[in-house]
């Protein structure tokens, strides 16, 4: 597993394949391992580089406590700068698609387009997820300061429950449990308190890169209204909201978003093999220049008798 020292903390990620560069953000407690599916389809012509974000999955917890969006972006710049990475497709979840709207913001050169998976422009926008996200900030403060590592199982049923379809199988639920659980409270907590004060609504508009939006029917943490109003406010946006999913789309119905991930790259950000594949326009072939018509040669003239 490959490490970067960014800020004082090991920042871990993946990469995997070749290609146009596609960066994979995680959700909220979530980790890189979320996009197995992804990656593993999209590896075949894309450079796959998948990142935990600061005390999450494998990355290190920061000695500060600037667990923000922005912290969050410029972190993951100067990865890919690292890395060699000036321009690519960012596919952000929840959390990671808030941090997607950020680079899109700040870094337009860099941002070929963008896949905004159950995410949102503004956490707190509505009460219900207002209200959702200041309990978990409460709770979560005081696990942190009576055992940070600890109340796995606590969040593992809350996120194997709430996050997940209602008639959702059991690997997704198993899925967002054994990931989410392993987040520390601190990194939890300092992460959604800061998340929720982020709002890129009003400047929506000023993005400009192509956006892809997908939104479970189902989805309770980042429903349905969120999705309609990023589509209206970006201005080069498709909205697709599936049916039979909650918040974990990507995991929940993968084919669905594996599908509509494929089509999206193949217009905006092509695979180099599709590119090379292209038939150069031929030119137009050169008439050729007409000889002139010879003239009849002259008979000599008859001597004068």
């Amino acid at each position: 597993m490959p490490v970067a020292r960014i800020d004082g903390t090991s920042i871990a990620y993946d990469v995997k394949g070749s290609g146009p560069p596609l960066v994979f953000l995680h959700c909220w407690t979530g980790s890189k391992r979320f996009y197995f599916n992804q990656v593993e389809k999209f590896s075949r012509d894309y450079k796959c580089i998948s990142v935990d974000f600061p005390g999450h999955g494998e990355s290190g917890e920061l000695e500060g406590r600037d667990y923000s969006v922005e912290h969050f972006g410029e972190m993951t710049m100067e990865l890919l700068g690292r890395l060699g990475v000036k321009r690519a497709v960012f596919a952000g979840h929840s959390l990671g698609g808030m941090v997607c709207l950020y680079l899109g913001l700040h870094y337009p050169d860099a941002v070929a387009g963008l896949v905004l998976l159950d995410t949102t422009s503004h956490l707190s926008g509505y009460f219900f997820q207002r209200l959702g996200a200041i309990a978990a900030v409460a709770l979560g403060a005081v696990g942190a300061a009576l055992w940070n590592s600890g109340f796995k199982l606590t969040k593992a049923v809350v996120a194997g429950t709430a996050a997940t379809h209602p008639l959702a199988g059991p690997n997704p639920r198993i899925i967002s449990a054994q990931e989410c659980s392993k987040v520390t409270n601190k990194a939890m907590t300092l992460t959604l308190n800061q998340a929720r004060n982020y709002n890129a609504t009003p400047r929506l508009g000023e993005i400009s890169a192509p956006a892809l939006i997908v939104v479970g029917n189902a989805d309770l943490l980042a429903d349905v209204r969120h999705a309609g109003r990023m589509a209206r406010g970006l201005p080069n946006s498709i909205l697709l909201v599936v049916r039979g999913a909650g918040h974990m789309t990507l995991f929940e119905k993968p084919d669905v978003v594996n599908e509509a991930m494929a089509d999206f790259l193949g217009r905006v950000w092509p695979p180099a093999r599709a590119a090379a594949k292209k038939p150069k326009a031929r030119k137009p072939a050169k008439k050729a220049a007409k000889k002139p018509a010879r003239k009849p040669a002259k008979k000599p003239a008859k001597a004068a008798k």
